[in-house]
């Protein structure tokens, strides 16, 4: 097409396209291969087992609390959900903002620009750490109450809380350098990376919290080290081995591209922020149903949540930077294909979560909680009802994620807020009030189900400008 000349010409000034294949490193040749249906799920298959795994070694954290502190002590987990989420979504922006920004110049055959880049997005990162940590100690208590801690559960909150947020530097890091290497094509590597680091977390909780009897202070120990296995990798993969495509590099500061990051980045971020928003405000609507059963019964319901949302981002973050690559190179067909294929298999995850997780529903509550007690039979409700939400979640999460990989921050941002704070939000609230507890429980469902309306309304708009259709 005479379009994609112009684009290739645009973006590759001087650039002879005979002489792009001989440059090409291994990263580059797996993100512009030609995907076929089941080579697209061999690629994007490691990234969602990390995502997946994530999430499991997460619901085995939280039965190791149960186990070795007590059924209330669980709750603990799902009131730091808020904190955590926040650094998480933090880091997730700064990540995947970042990761569009560099691989887009490594397509372009800018690696120094992309080095340059990546040193300024970890720069920025260590000092939104160091701010974090010291306004998140200062202000522990009024944030803990925010997050619903009550008199009966702010002793088990108060050193699982203080744990984990003196180290906030090491969360952010993980979180955005796992983003950044899984942008380089290493989703094997990443996802064998985060195994590790779970396995580590789960041997850990079981000698801290049995043998050495810290309790939950020893679960938060124990999740931080696990964290630091990424961070550990990344440090090698990118200073000391200098396996990457690109490399550490000396810039000025550019609070400009660092802005444009961030703001691109921020549609990722707001969906993981949302989520510890809603989670928020369920913890306080599960203890106006139910009591504080019901906010313990509501982490195992989150795990659940998590888990299918994971399936769905672990997919979209491995799609985001054959997207980034491709419009960068200004290869429109490939977009299209792999446009077609990322919705087929969006599909299919869905429908293959359900059938996977409704018959594992008694061992999954059962892990937790023993059957026939007030706990077990909450936990059971909401995980029922929260199932169909995985029928949506993957269309609505992928949408959002391409247009954050073509740079389009303000409509994935948009996307992503209407999404996972506006509409849920409003379904938990009305659906509550009409309901009671099983509304608290179906709102997740039905709120992903509208949300695809204005996820196939951006698709539809946008398909002319960035021809994936």
């Amino acid at each position: 097409m005479e379009f994609d000349k112009e684009q290739k010409e645009e973006q590759n000034p001087g650039q002879d396209p005979e002489q792009v294949p001989a440059q090409m490193s291994k990263e580059e040749l797996e993100l512009s291969q030609d995907f076929t249906f089941w080579s697209l799920f061999k690629y994007v298959g490691p990234s969602i087992f990390t995502f997946i795994f994530i999430a499991v070694y997460q619901m085995v954290d939280g039965a190791f609390i149960e186990h070795y502190v007590g059924e209330l002590a669980i709750s603990a987990i799902n009131l730091y959900y808020p904190i955590i989420t926040f650094y998480i979504a933090v880091g997730v922006m700064i990540g995947t903002g970042g990761n569009a920004v560099i691989v887009k110049k490594v397509g372009e055959g800018k690696r120094k620009e992309a080095g340059q880049t990546f040193s300024r997005v970890v720069s920025f990162t260590l000092l939104l750490g160091i701010l974090f940590t010291a306004v998140s100690l200062i202000f522990a208590d009024p944030i803990m109450r925010a997050c619903g801690a009550t008199a009966g559960n702010i002793e088990y909150l108060r050193p699982y809380y203080m744990t984990l947020t003196t180290f906030c530097i090491p969360i952010l890091l993980q979180t955005e350098l796992g983003i950044l290497i899984i942008g380089e094509g290493k989703t094997v590597t990443a996802a064998i990376v985060i195994m590790v680091g779970g396995v580590v977390n789960c041997v850990l909780d079981y000698i801290f919290m049995k043998y050495l009897h810290m309790g939950i202070r020893g679960a938060a120990i124990a999740t931080v080290i696990g964290y630091s296995c990424t961070l550990a990798y990344a440090i090698w993969f990118y200073v000391i081995a200098r396996k990457s495509s690109y490399y550490l590099e000396i810039a000025r500061p550019d609070w400009k591209e660092i802005g444009g990051i961030c703001f691109n980045g921020s549609s990722d971020m707001v969906s993981n922020l949302a989520e510890g928003v809603t989670v928020l405000f369920m913890n306080h609507l599960a203890y106006r149903c139910y009591g504080e059963p019901g906010v313990s019964a509501l982490a195992v319901v989150t795990y659940v949540q998590v888990l299918i949302s994971m399936v769905c981002m672990g997919f979209t973050s491995a799609v985001e930077p054959i997207f980034s690559y491709h419009y960068g190179s200004g290869n429109i067909p490939m977009r299209k294909k792999v446009f077609r294929l990322s919705m087929r298999w969006n599909i299919v995850l869905g429908v293959a979560s359900i059938i996977i997780l409704y018959p594992l529903r008694n061992a999954v509550v059962g892990f937790f909680f023993v059957p026939g007690t007030v706990f077990y039979d909450i936990s059971m409700i909401g995980y029922l009802y929260t199932l169909p939400a995985a029928l949506f979640t993957g269309i609505n999460v992928f949408g959002s994620g391409l247009f954050t990989a073509f740079g389009n921050g303000l409509v994935s941002a948009t996307l992503s807020l209407i999404r996972t704070f506006v509409v849920i939000t409003a379904c938990l609230f009305g659906l509550t009030a009409l309901f009671g507890g099983p509304g608290l429980w179906v709102a997740w469902a039905v709120a992903e189900m509208v949300s695809l309306i204005p996820t196939f309304y951006a698709i539809t708009k946008y398909k002319g400008r960035y021809q994936y259709l």
